[in-house]
């Protein structure tokens, strides 16, 4: 349940991120994350990314991407530092 912006990266295994650093030939672009948890064990990562959320796990799911909606007019704008901040402060 916790948004963050972020410009660059690894694809950390994931195949979607692997396709998009193909297709650009970079891995600077921005990024937003949507933290959805862990499910504690390694083995267990795909099936619970897979399945659907928790009702409650949901709940703050559902406010990660308010927040982060309420910071993309910001990032439209280039102005991705006060995003950042908006954003990131709105989490903690």
């Amino acid at each position: 349940g916790v948004a963050r912006l972020k410009m660059g990266g690894g694809h950390g295994g994931h195949n979607g991120l692997k396709d998009i650093i193909a297709h650009l030939g970079t891995r600077d672009f921005w990024r937003l994350r949507l933290g959805i948890g862990h499910p504690g064990e390694r083995a267990e990562v795909v099936n619970y990314v897979l399945n659907d959320p928790r009702r409650e796990e949901r709940g703050l799911i559902d406010e990660a991407m308010q927040q982060a909606q309420n910071v993309v007019h910001l990032v439209i704008e280039g102005k991705t530092e006060a995003a950042m901040l908006k954003l990131h402060s709105a989490t903690n």
